[in-house]
């Protein structure tokens, strides 16, 4: 007779708590739904920027676009974070809907994944262009070359969102854990779709975007140390100066904004000590703020991109403008008409 008892699988995370107060999550569901907003209003702009300008539909803004195209998207979707942070607790909160979690969980991945690679891309387009000549940026970035690149950002994380679906390996859904939609901690794999993603979203791009800018700091500093030997008028010893600084300044804040919104989320996906379970949700909403800050960084660092801002707002008071001064003309003619009324009912009576 066997009296083995069968094995009980032991839920480590049972003892856990994320989130000791209440306010916790009204704090990341707040930041949650201002990150929408202003990623999704930013990036709109500079899709109807390079849309509407023939100066920015160029083939190295293309990778600025799709970043843009990638991270509304992210915006878009993480409201339903917020949904599920403020209304879940073992379960959806919207019964009938589930898929909706599921959706996001899956967007996310996809959307996210890419706008890393865009990055990365971005960085390697930049080095190109500063430290290689003309020719050889036009031969690598050809209409054909930036269409695969385009295709290979996306391809990627889809292939990594699409693990869940079609395998066993993770489950895309809601995670009572976190209260949030992303893969779900009880599946057995689990651990593995978390190293998964963790090294194919983060240390080849992080490595991209570190050697890229260094590199074009390093040139810069070279080149403009040759140029100095050379000049002797203080004015543009100055000017140089002053474009190396503004240069190193640009570099710093890229890679620093990078390794900010990026690193804490994917350190807590490998670590396992019960501090990385607190951090796993802020540093998702630390991530999904991403989507925000890049059009601030990419962007308005462009001077063609400050040009077609500038434009789409002054259209926009403009627009305004109208819309006021023909509600104004029309309250006057309405006015007008209903006291002409007036008048003609008055005599009539009289």
């Amino acid at each position: 007779m066997d009296n083995t008892t069968p094995s009980v699988e032991v839920d480590t995370t049972a003892s856990i708590l994320v989130y000791e107060r209440f306010y916790e999550q009204q704090i990341l569901a707040a930041i949650f739904i201002i990150a929408s907003v202003f990623g999704t209003v930013g990036n709109s702009l500079v899709i109807i920027a390079v849309a509407s300008s023939k100066n920015l539909r160029t083939n190295t803004n293309v990778f600025v676009a799709n970043l843009a195209v990638a991270d509304v998207v992210t915006s878009l979707f993480t409201p339903w974070q917020a949904v599920a942070i403020l209304g879940g607790d073992d379960e959806w909160p919207i019964p009938g809907a589930e898929w909706v979690c599921t959706a996001t969980a899956f967007v996310n991945l996809l959307t996210i994944g890419c706008s890393i690679n865009n990055l990365a891309l971005i960085a390697v387009n930049r080095w190109v262009g500063i430290t290689k000549s003309r020719f050889t940026t036009r031969r690598i970035y050809t209409s054909r070359k930036v269409a695969l690149m385009v295709i290979f950002s996306w391809a990627v994380p889809l292939c990594c969102a699409l693990i869940p679906v079609v395998t066993d390996v993770g489950e895309l859904g809601y995670e009572k854990l976190y209260k949030s939609c992303s893969w779900v901690r009880s599946n057995p794999h689990q651990e593995t779709y978390n190293m998964l993603i963790a090294a194919v979203y983060y240390p080849i791009q992080l490595t991209v975007v570190a050697v890229s800018y260094i590199s074009i700091f390093y040139f810069v500093w070279k080149t403009s140390q040759e140029t100095l030997e050379t000049v002797t008028n203080e004015e543009t010893r100055k000017t140089i100066s002053k474009r190396q600084i503004d240069v190193t300044k640009n570099l710093v804040y890229v890679v620093l904004a990078f390794v900010a919104c990026v690193t804490p989320y994917f350190i807590s996906l490998v670590a396992y000590a019960d501090w990385s379970y607190r951090l796993v949700p802020w540093g998702a909403a630390i991530l999904l703020s991403n989507s925000s800050v890049n059009t601030i960084i990419y962007a308005t660092s462009h001077p063609d991109f400050k040009k077609a801002f500038r434009h789409l707002l002054r259209c926009q008071r403009a627009s305004r403008s109208v819309v006021r001064k023909m509600s104004t003309a029309a309250l006057h003619n309405i006015s007008t008409s209903v006291t002409q009324e007036c008048l003609d009912t008055t005599n009539q009576k009289a």
